[in-house]
C-alpha cells in the first residue's frame, strides 16, 4: 500500500503540493493528468479545472477531495450533493517527489 496525503502544504496552479504518510512531500500536477478535461464541460473533472473551484481542495488524512463536486443518489433516490475525490494511489503515481 502507499503513503497517504496527510497535509496539504500548497494550491497553486492546479497542482497541489503535500505531506504525505511516509513524511515526504510530494507535488501533483492534476493539469497534466486530467489535461484532455480542460475542454469536456459535461465530465465531472471539468468542474476542478477551474482556480476558484480547484483552490478548495481538501484531504481528510488519505487522499485529496473537493466538496460538493459530484452528486450522487441517497437511500429515498434523491439526487444529493457529494465529494469528488482520487483514490490515494492514482495521486502517488502522478505525483513527483520534491527535495
Amino acid at each position: 500500500m502507499n503513503p497517504r496525503v496527510q497535509k496539504i502544504i500548497l494550491i497553486d496552479n492546479f497542482s497541489i503540493k503535500a505531506l504525505w504518510s511516509d513524511d515526504q512531500v510530494r507535488l501533483t500536477d492534476f493539469s497534466k493528468f486530467l489535461s484532455e478535461y480542460f475542454d469536456k464541460k459535461d465530465s465531472i473533472y471539468y468542474k476542478i479545472l477551474n482556480e476558484n473551484t480547484f483552490s478548495k481542495a481538501k484531504t481528510d488524512g488519505r487522499t485529496v477531495y473537493w466538496e460538493n463536486v459530484a452528486e450522487m443518489l441517497d437511500t429515498d433516490g434523491k439526487l444529493i450533493p457529494a465529494p469528488l475525490d482520487f483514490c490515494p494511489d492514482v495521486l502517488f503515481d502522478k505525483s513527483v517527489l520534491l527535495d
